[in-house]
């Protein structure tokens, strides 16, 4: 009986320490770009921690993608496809890193990949997403006149997954009334794609080109602004006939102002004759007068 008891306890204690053992990964979906290096983070207790008697192993699916037993790399088993593209932070190891790094991220690398531990406390295995996305280029723009109007064609290209593409006018959507066309390129998977649009009964108003790319959060939004020659030949006759129209009443103005001074100059002339000479015309004769009697005086 003693001895059932020290074996549960035992078995107890042993489940004990196995639960406490947890790795850590992300809980959703991981996305890598296109073409550059991708973490994938997992992360496990280091609790009288062992080098040599720790197991990591990353798969996708049922690929290897990594291993490593016996304090080093054990790549004889590694899938081909990810030669010399992964690594483990060694270093970083003894801290309970054990994420693993992918170089060069192909659309290839898609997929639930799972992080196993083993370690002398305890052992684990946990499983997540990748996805990868790639940016879409600058939209390039090109036109090319009708005889009714324009075409618009904006092409973009090395993006992933396929985008979601909306047309505006004036903040009204015209997406309907546009031409879409979607190519992948059959080496790198990655798309390209072009939109078309024909205007016509073209006047002054803007167009809005906005391609999506969710996995990125990538929003382009492009404004093409549009301007008719008929409608800038009205706008400058209409703006001609604004100055000539200003420059009329400027002149009118002026017109009377100088009649108004001519009138008030006229006037006090008038007023000036009938009350006979100017005041220093009088003081002259005074003057004059004065002069004359000081003359004979002296005579």
């Amino acid at each position: 009986m003693y001895l059932k008891v020290v074996c549960l306890s035992f078995l107890l204690i042993e489940a004990s320490c196995f639960t406490e053992f947890e790795i850590t990964v992300p809980r959703g979906p991981v996305t890598g770009f296109y073409g550059e290096a991708l973490i994938l983070p997992c992360t496990f207790p280091v609790d009288s921690w062992d080098l040599s008697s720790t197991v990591i192993t990353w798969q996708r699916e049922l690929d290897v993608v990594h291993s490593f037993y016996y304090s080093r790399d054990q790549l004889d088993r590694q899938n081909p496809h990810y030669s010399k593209r992964t690594s483990l932070f060694i270093q970083e190891m003894a801290t309970g890193n054990a994420s693993l790094k992918l170089d060069r991220v192909t659309l290839q690398d898609a997929g639930v990949y799972t992080c196993s531990i083993s370690t002398n406390t305890g052992s684990q295995k946990k499983s997540f997403r990748v996805n990868i996305a790639a940016f879409f280029s600058e939209p390039r723009l090109q036109f090319s006149m009708l005889t009714d109007g324009v075409n618009l064609l904006v092409t973009s290209d090395g993006g992933y997954p396929s985008p979601k593409l909306q047309w505006l006018m004036e903040n009204s959507d015209i997406t309907n009334q546009t031409q879409t066309h979607l190519m992948k390129d059959t080496q790198t998977g990655l798309y390209s794609v072009s939109s078309w649009i024909n205007v016509t009964e073209i006047r002054n108003s803007s167009l809005t080109f906005i391609l999506h790319n969710k996995p990125l959060g990538q929003d382009i939004r492009r404004e093409i602004l549009l301007y008719s020659e008929k409608t800038m030949r009205e706008g400058q006759a209409t703006h001609r006939w604004h100055i000539l129209i200003s420059v009329s009443l400027l002149l009118i103005v002026i017109i009377l102002c100088l009649l108004v001074v001519f009138f008030i100059r006229r006037r006090r002339t008038k007023q000036t004759k009938q009350n006979g000479l100017p005041n220093d015309v009088h003081k002259f004769q005074i003057s004059a007068s004065s002069f004359a009697s000081m003359h004979y005086n002296v005579v």
